[in-house]
């Protein structure tokens, strides 16, 4: 995968994902913060009705377009399949 960009986003504040980043070995990538839950809501990872966020992964080609949507998905412990995903993209 060649000039792939990853990025975390939640509703963690941003001292929260410094706090995050300190603690735990999550690789160079940036964090965001959905302040609205806009992101969360289009992608299906936040059910309103429910009160729940859910993990998961959002993955573009922003050469074709493709994109695959996994809600309910521990990125981290399934990383070889992601990676293969973004590959298929």
């Amino acid at each position: 995968m060649k000039d792939v960009k990853l990025y975390a986003i939640s509703v963690a504040s941003p001292e929260e994902h410094v706090q995050i980043q300190n603690t735990f070995e999550v690789g160079s990538f940036e964090f965001l913060t959905d302040h609205d839950y806009e992101f969360g809501d289009r992608f299906g990872f936040i059910d309103f009705n429910e009160g729940t966020i859910e993990r998961g992964y959002v993955g573009v080609n922003p050469a074709s377009q493709n994109m695959i949507v996994e809600v309910d998905y521990e990125v981290g412990d399934n990383i070889n399949t992601v990676l293969r995903h973004m590959d298929e993209l």
